[in-house]
């Protein structure tokens, strides 16, 4: 019930509108009653607790109504009023507005308009109740709040936490470039109330802009906790509505717990949460689920790692990252570890370059990268943007190398990958030299341009393949050492050999035929 401070000069008055008020379905009593302000302040200083609504005459002996609304703020006192007048001029109800009043009705008072008046009293008092409470929780939350209003005890032995993310788990405040600040928590309210079998509830913010925290007052720890079933059907709602269904949300859900073990298991949700996330996945976790594996460097991907930053070659390491990725998808690695895994490359290749802090190299951080990705293919790609330019920093960072160790890795590209379509524009991306400084360091050292070089290799492997392999097609052949199209295969060889593919591959049968006679 809502205590009221009723303060009325006429007896007679006072008695009637206390007992409108206590009649009323709002649930307010009448807890104190005086006949002017000076006495109604005398009364507040004694009191504890305070009224939560006062009810107050304007025209009374001593002190009048809008004095006393006056000296109430004067006096610190946060109590919402309701004023009574005998007068309708307009004057009296625009300065008891000023002072805060809530309602003004004119006397004789009506019963209905009492009652819409304390029904609005009410739904205030909710409302700052509310905030109160919240403000209670989130210091036991250890939320941050610089909000000035007394916080209030629920009153709850229990409670139970609901963390709600929408998107990825962020390590760090990423709002002005992930997030915009609009409240996206805009979900259907009876549905918690629905399934949360009615019990009270607290919303707020949490760490970070795209989390939301539900706290849930509990008598009953077993009885009024919810379920993982309503959690799920939460969920599939909540998703359902407001436009949601775009990004993956997230929800751990608490036992119930103790005020004092709140905040510690606020912290052991998120944590379990954020080791639970899947890329581009909506997730339930309920307390009490195991947790995933700390994520562990594997000796085979170190050795992969050394290997590829050895041979310099950025389509090789983008080959290697889609059998990567595939693995992450099969073993179904969650944010913490993929977030570990590029992290743990990124340092490898850094050390085995012994490239540090170098000037135009960006810092990375994987969880930065992983935020803003909705799937992992998304996050791959620009992880592997990244290491494009750490390949591309490698060759600026190495102005001493020679003209012959950069022809050395040039050849070996070409005779481990002649088997691919292969330009001066890939040579230019993979070396992180201009194609022409390529093409003119390459023909001063081996006699010949890249291009040249690549065909008489293709030209030689043809032949091999004619000599030892009589069961491959002419086509099978020319695939096999990089032309696609067959035809123009057997121009290249021709104009190379003096002979087509099928005159050479039938002259050998000859010579063949020939020594075994």
């Amino acid at each position: 019930m809502n205590r009221v401070m009723l303060i009325e000069d006429e007896p007679p008055i006072l008695h009637m509108v206390k007992q409108m008020i206590e009649s009323s379905s709002q649930g307010f009593v009448v807890t104190q009653t005086a006949y002017n302000g000076r006495k109604a302040l005398k009364l507040l200083a004694e009191s504890d607790p305070k009224p939560d609504l006062i009810v107050t005459d304007i025209r009374m002996p001593v002190m009048d109504g809008l004095q006393f609304m006056k000296e109430l703020t004067a006096r610190g006192y946060d109590i919402p009023c309701v004023v009574l007048s005998g007068y309708s001029d307009f004057d009296y109800a625009r300065e008891a507005l000023l002072s805060n009043a809530c309602d003004y009705l004119l006397k004789p008072v009506k019963e209905d308009h009492l009652e819409k008046a304390l029904g609005k009293a009410a739904s205030l008092l909710r409302k700052r109740r509310n905030e109160s409470e919240r403000l209670y929780l989130k210091k036991a939350l250890r939320l941050p709040d610089d909000s000035e209003r007394r916080a209030a005890d629920p009153g709850y032995p229990y409670y139970q936490l609901l963390l709600i993310r929408r998107g990825s788990y962020w390590s760090k405040a990423w709002d002005e470039r992930l997030v915009t600040a609009e409240d996206w928590f805009c979900w259907n309210e009876e549905t918690l109330k629905a399934t949360g079998n009615g019990v009270s509830s607290w919303r707020m913010s949490g760490i970070t802009s795209n989390e939301k925290i539900i706290v849930r007052g509990l008598n009953d720890p077993i009885g009024e906790t919810l379920s993982r079933q309503n959690v799920e059907s939460m969920l599939a709602e909540w998703k359902s509505s407001g436009g949601m269904a775009a990004i993956p949300i997230s929800m751990a859900v608490s036992e119930a717990v103790t005020p004092e073990r709140m905040a510690a298991t606020l912290r052991a949700i998120r944590d379990a949460l954020a080791g639970d996330t899947m890329i581009g996945q909506s997730r339930i976790w309920v307390q009490g689920d195991p947790r995933k594996p700390d994520f562990v460097l594997t000796t085979d991907l170190e050795q992969s790692c050394r290997t590829l930053a050895k041979s310099a070659d950025y389509r090789s390491f983008e080959k290697t990252m889609v059998s990567w990725t595939n693995n992450w998808m099969k073993e179904s690695y969650g944010q913490l570890a993929v977030e570990s895994l590029m992290t743990a490359i990124v340092r490898l290749f850094q050390v085995q370059w012994r490239l540090g802090d170098a000037p135009g190299i960006a810092a990375f951080d994987a969880n930065e990268l992983l935020s803003g990705s909705l799937t992992l293919d998304e996050a791959v790609a620009q992880f592997c943007e990244y290491m494009r330019e750490l390949y591309g920093n490698l060759a600026r960072s190495r102005p001493e190398r020679s003209a012959k160790d950069l022809i050395d890795n040039v050849r070996r590209y070409l005779d481990e990958h002649y088997m691919e379509p292969i330009g001066s524009d890939d040579l230019q991306d993979v070396f992180g030299y201009h194609k022409t400084y390529i093409a003119n360091v390459f023909s001063d050292v081996v006699g010949i341009p890249p291009g040249k070089y690549l065909t008489k290799l293709r030209i030689d492997k043809a032949i091999t393949l004619l000599n030892d392999r009589k069961d491959l097609s002419l086509r099978q052949i020319a695939e096999q050492v990089g032309y696609v199209d067959s035809l123009y295969f057997s121009k290249v060889f021709k104009i190379a050999t003096g002979l087509s593919p099928k005159e050479y591959k039938e002259r050998r049968e000859r010579d063949d035929e020939s020594e075994s006679s």
